[in-house]
């Protein structure tokens, strides 16, 4: 009897066991569903039959922090501390806190005494090391360390290979540091040992979704909602996805599906007053999206301030749209701002401001976060006509050269329509360096060197300043003998060549037989020019002088200056013009 009562007691303490590891389990089910005020609703239950459940603790404290309530974090941890000063979890959950305070030190300093107290005969505590590994990866811990995450999760993988729950936050690592490919290997690790884990699922989609790998992403996450029908934020990407590809019937759907399988919360009125966004019933968005805003306060979603962003922008006020992309980005942590987010806060920005520096400034950080190439060369072929479009010089300028630096295989165009743009809107210092660049890449191009002779002239009307002369020059003379390789071809480029060379000779060189020789070799082009043939027999009539021409030339030294032609000028004159007219 006495025997079968011990079997009984051990029986029971044995049951109470499991029944506890499923209650924590089930709440960690919760937080990774994102059903946080369900997770915390266990957790406190756990935590209320028994008050010294340090496991409860510590993931009640971290659903405070998914809860965006890290005062509360840090108060629960601090308590707990002051009558369990040794508690290995308990401390990394505070150093965690200090990651989020940026006090780096102080982490560090709580997550090696966590693991030295719980260090035993066989080495470091997995779960120690699991935890530490989560508190660098979470993505409100700004100044975590990632190296140190992923040391500490490898060696916890090595000490339990069977712990799912390590390989999904080494996947999370992963992710994080911008490593694809070991990021699906260790979600796949920690699927292979828990098939119903659509946690890992799903953040295995995510990655595909930067990779703009649509199929997979969509099989991937319906590959979650298969090994849980409750997963929430399955529901709520495949929204997205519907949503964004106008099948309004279908987003909606997945929108009612979400908001069954999630906390009851005001804010997933959202997801209403997003579709209404998408089919541009700003106003109707707007009311809605501000009613969330007045019910949770300061617990707003940052994607809620987002959307009222690109309403107000739909309505043409950029600056009420300009208040909220502000807030969105001081809410938003890195995970949730996507590359058209920048997009979005660099319009705005330059709506306001007229700068086009912040609009390509907001481009370029979009274009780091996208690794895809196509996804990218689309951003910025979509910009540059939406700049070309509107007639902004100085932005199409920009993107033209970015364009050209984005390319798998460089195209001499985008670097030639980057200067040509420059000198159009008139910041010919830019024009001069990318004309420098295209020709020291593509000397056997005449257009290059043209231009760049045309850009000196444009930087300096008075041809006397160095190296702006010298350029004009070098410029000229390297398209002139370009043109003559092809003269019907490049009439137009030889005939000014020679008329520009003609003018700097006889004005700023006073060399007249130069200027004839130049004059000379316009006409080989087109010999019935009347403004080269009247330019000659000016040249022709005046005193000859001592000098010899450029290049070579036949005609007899000879003394004086002739009067200085109006060649030059008249091209300062008719550039206005011709710029107008492109």
């Amino acid at each position: 009897m006495k025997k079968t009562s011990i079997v009984i007691m051990v029986a029971v303490l044995i049951s109470a066991t499991k029944l506890m590891a499923q209650s924590i389990q089930e709440g960690v089910n919760h937080l990774y569903a994102e059903r946080n005020q369900s997770a915390k609703a266990v957790f406190d239950k756990l935590i209320a039959a028994n008050p010294n459940n340090l496991d409860a603790i510590y993931w009640l404290g971290q659903t405070y922090i998914a809860l965006d309530d890290v005062k509360s974090a840090r108060d629960l941890y601090d308590k707990t501390l002051t009558t369990n000063g040794n508690a290995p979890l308990i401390l990394v959950g505070r150093g965690q806190v200090d990651l989020i305070d940026n006090k780096t030190n102080e982490a560090r300093q709580r997550f090696e005494t966590a693991l030295t107290v719980s260090r035993g005969k066989k080495g470091d505590d997995p779960n120690v090391l699991n935890a530490i590994g989560r508190a660098n990866i979470d993505n409100k811990a700004k100044s975590g360390d990632l190296a140190y995450a992923i040391e500490k999760l490898k060696a916890a993988a090595d000490r339990d290979p069977k712990n799912a729950d390590i390989f999904l936050n080494l996947g999370d690592a992963y992710r994080k540091s911008h490593d694809g490919g070991n990021s699906v290997t260790n979600y796949d690790k920690a699927i292979a040992l828990n098939p119903n884990f659509a946690r890992a699922e799903y953040r295995k989609a995510r990655i595909y979704e930067t990779q703009k790998n649509w199929e997979v992403y969509l099989e991937d996450l319906n590959k979650a909602i298969t090994m849980d029908p409750k997963f929430a934020p399955a529901y709520y990407e495949l929204y997205y996805y519907n949503l964004y590809n106008q099948k309004f019937d279908v987003a909606d759907d997945f929108a009612k599906k979400y908001i069954a399988n999630t906390d009851a919360d005001v804010q997933t009125d959202y997801l209403r007053a997003q579709t209404l966004w998408a089919k541009k019933d700003y106003d109707g968005a707007i009311g809605i999206l501000k009613n969330i805003i007045s019910k949770a306060g300061d617990k707003t979603k940052p994607q809620t301030y987002k959307i009222l962003a690109y309403s107000y922008v739909g309505k043409g006020d950029t600056a009420s749209a300009k208040e909220y992309i502000d807030q969105y980005f001081a809410k938003a942590t890195e995970e949730d701002i996507v590359a058209q987010d920048y997009i979005l806060k660099g319009q705005i920005y330059g709506a306001i401001t007229h700068d086009d520096n912040i609009v390509l400034e907001s481009i370029q950080k979009a274009l780091s976060l996208d690794t895809v190439y196509n996804s990218k060369w689309d951003l910025l072929q979509n910009n540059f006509n939406a700049a070309k479009e509107k007639g902004n010089r100085p932005l199409q300028a920009a993107l033209g050269l970015l364009m050209y630096q984005t390319r798998k295989i460089p195209y001499h165009y985008d670097l030639f329509s980057s200067g040509l743009a420059y000198y159009q809107s008139g910041n010919y210092q830019k024009a001069d360096s990318v004309f420098k660049m295209y020709n020291a890449n593509y000397s056997d191009s005449i257009y290059g060197w043209f231009w760049w002779g045309r850009t000196n002239i444009a930087l300096d009307t008075t041809l006397s300043v160095e190296p702006y002369l010298s350029n004009m020059i070098q410029g000229f003379k390297k398209s002139l003998d370009i043109a003559s390789t092809a003269k019907d071809r490049y009439k137009t480029q030889g005939v000014q060549s020679s008329q520009f060379l003609a003018g700097i000779y006889n004005n700023t060189k006073k060399n007249r037989d130069s200027a004839i020789y130049f004059v000379q070799k316009g006409l080989e082009f087109d010999a019935a020019n009347p403004s080269l043939t009247r330019f000659l027999e000016i040249l022709q009539k005046a005193p000859k002088s001592n000098s010899r021409p450029a290049n070579g030339g036949g005609s007899k030294p000879a003394s004086g200056g002739g009067k200085p032609t109006s060649f030059i000028k008249q091209d300062a004159d008719d550039r206005k013009a011709w710029v107008a007219k492109k």
